[in-house]
């Protein structure tokens, strides 16, 4: 779905043989760049094989390997680890594909690729995924094939999502919260735990009254649906361990905590992209333009809350949220950094909204 243009050059390559060594996938998250990624690596590591194929889609292949960065970065052991399987015979297949994060790569460990992904010894391929061209080293991005991966329509992910056979008003909720993102819709029409977090972050965006006690405790709601996503997406990882190969293995194990805790990372990431959307919601409601609200099913109460608000400044307080994000590049805990957030958009909200304040007062 969409990205006609990204899936037509990989297909050509396994079609004609001339596979690159490097691929570099970049666009917004949840495009589907991870996902293609996987597809096109095992088709590579497969040979056409369908048992092969089949796991490696679900990870299991052993010439199929997605290198999971150790907390914000990937760091430079992991990379000499890659480049030395890189330069060794596969276990199974022609060639070995390696799944990298780049912009999680420091200075040093982009080095330490360099020379791999300029010489690359055997059949391995790269396929390096990130946000922006912008948010890699030079030095990787002209080492790379470039393909690019752009957001999808809602109409074709509401169709996607029809087609799943999801409601119409659940495809049309869903594909407004996946902001252009085909995979993150279809976590909002099909996973409790992000609909819960869901939640939580209304409760939190309506909650800026009330003591601090209060306050705070709709912070620990946050992080406890961000907790249960964290761990609903390991008992995933282990289930097809446990279904398919006999249990999982220590090694297994410890990939699912990584991958349990790169969800709940990313679970606080969404809460402020959510919370961002709401009060971009009620910016749009005060603009005289409801068509344009995302959380389409709860545009009445935001319309009731915006009414007994005159004068707030929705867009500060959205850039406010933004300027948050930048923090979960740091080793802070989500708890500090949802309390300081929280803490700065209600003086924006609240404090503007007093009887005989205005905006610049």
């Amino acid at each position: 779905m969409g990205n006609g243009a990204a899936l037509g050059l990989l297909e050509n390559a396994l079609a004609s043989g001339e596979v690159s060594h490097a691929y570099l996938f970049y666009g917004p998250p949840g495009v589907g760049k991870r996902t293609v990624a996987y597809r096109f690596g095992a088709e590579l590591v497969s040979g056409g094989g369908e048992h092969s194929r089949d796991r490696a889609l679900r990870g299991l292949h052993p010439d199929l390997s997605e290198i999971e960065p150790e907390g914000r970065f990937t760091t430079i052991g992991q990379v000499r680890e890659v480049v030395r399987l890189a330069a060794s015979r596969p276990f199974e297949g022609e060639r070995r594909v390696f799944v990298l994060r780049a912009d999680t790569l420091n200075l040093q460990a982009a080095n330490a690729l360099l020379k791999t992904l300029e010489e690359p010894e055997g059949g391995a391929v790269f396929i390096l995924l990130a946000a922006s061209r912008d948010g890699v080293l030079p030095t990787i991005v002209s080492r790379a094939q470039a393909v690019r991966f752009d957001p999808v329509s809602r109409g074709e992910i509401s169709s996607f999502l029809l087609e799943r056979g999801h409601s119409g008003d659940e495809a049309q909720l869903a594909a407004a919260l996946g902001r252009g993102s085909v995979g993150l819709a279809l976590r909002y029409a099909e996973e409790a735990e992000l609909r819960e977090l869901r939640e939580a972050v209304f409760e939190a965006g309506f909650a800026l009254g009330g003591s601090f006690e209060e306050r705070y405790g709709v912070v620990e709601g946050i992080v406890a649906r961000a907790e249960g996503v964290g761990a609903a997406r390991e008992r995933e990882y282990l289930a097809a361990y446990d279904e398919n190969d006999g249990g999982p293995n220590r090694r297994a194990k410890e990939a699912a905590k990584r991958l349990g805790r790169a969800a709940r990372d990313g679970a606080v990431a969404e809460a402020l992209e959510l919370l961002t959307l709401l009060y971009r919601d009620a910016a749009v409601v005060v603009a005289g333009a409801p068509e344009l609200v995302a959380n389409v099913d709860r545009i009445e109460e935001i319309q009731d809350y915006v009414r007994d608000r005159g004068g707030v400044d929705w867009v500060g307080a959205a850039r406010v949220i933004g300027e948050a994000r930048a923090s979960l590049a740091y080793n802070v805990s989500p708890e500090a950094i949802l309390e300081v957030t929280l803490s700065c958009t209600r003086r924006k909200i609240v404090e503007i909204s007093l009887p005989g304040r205005s905006p610049g007062s």
